[in-house]
């Protein structure tokens, strides 16, 4: 555990410096708007694949060991290529569903959170021979 804590912190302090800049209310141009809209286009489309990946390989996985993991990361996946959808369709200024992008990413999250408790759970059963 003690090889990842400099990564820990790293991540935490490159993730906390920028909400905290931008906690302080004031808009902060990062990137030109029209980079800001190819990334939007990119972010779409890499989660589209991504979740299509996800499906074909929780397709390979039926019936295997890992079954219920990959059912579970692809139904993640998808879920995240919601959240791009809606948030693309919000950014081009098509349609805006308050609230849905939020409980998407709660649903993404609360997942992914799953997915590893559970993966976690069962490495530690099989290595530990509980």
């Amino acid at each position: 555990m003690k090889k990842y804590t400099k990564s820990i912190l790293l991540s935490f302090v490159l993730l906390a410096v920028p909400a905290v800049v931008f906690a302080t209310g004031k808009e902060v141009a990062f990137l030109p708007e029209e980079v800001e809209e190819i990334l939007e286009v990119v972010n779409l489309l890499l989660a589209l694949l991504a979740a299509t990946f996800a499906i074909k390989l929780a397709a390979l996985s039926q019936g295997g060991e890992l079954e219920k993991t990959w059912n579970i990361l692809a139904m993640a996946a998808v879920t995240f290529a919601g959240v791009e959808v809606i948030g693309a369709l919000k950014e081009f200024e098509l349609v805006e569903v308050a609230g849905l992008g939020e409980i998407l990413e709660l649903t993404f999250v609360a997942l992914l959170c799953f997915v590893f408790y559970r993966t976690r759970k069962n490495l530690l059963k099989r290595v530990l021979g509980k």
